[in-house]
């Protein structure tokens, strides 16, 4: 259920205003505070500048020979590059000792209660 907005508040000595229960004819002559707009959806802030999009281009032939994955490190022709590291397994040992402590010190303390 909607309910009109209160009318502001008139000052002391001032009866001409309706109260909050007052007719709906009576209120729209009074003049209702309109409703605040929308807030922005972006914010702005004082000096910013709003840029258009900028297009996306597809690289012409030539410029995608000059990018081409291979001719990145041509100066030096007996560069090897370094073997992958290993996996980092730390994690997994510490997460399986951390259980199967924690199991035999349940079934420790089971038998000792028992």
């Amino acid at each position: 259920m909607s309910q009109l907005p209160h009318p502001p508040v008139a000052p002391a000595g001032h009866h001409a205003q309706p109260g909050p229960h007052a007719p709906a004819a009576q209120l729209a002559s009074v003049g209702a505070p309109a409703p605040q707009p929308a807030a922005p959806t972006q914010v702005v802030f004082p000096g910013q500048v709003q840029l258009p999009p900028q297009p996306q281009f597809t690289p012409t032939p030539q410029q995608a020979a000059q990018f081409r994955p291979g001719a990145l490190a041509s100066g030096f022709p007996r560069y090897v590059p370094p073997p992958p590291s290993p996996v980092n397994r730390t994690g997994l040992y510490v997460g399986i000792l951390v259980c199967v402590l924690t199991l035999l010190f349940a079934v420790l303390g089971f038998v000792l209660v028992a």
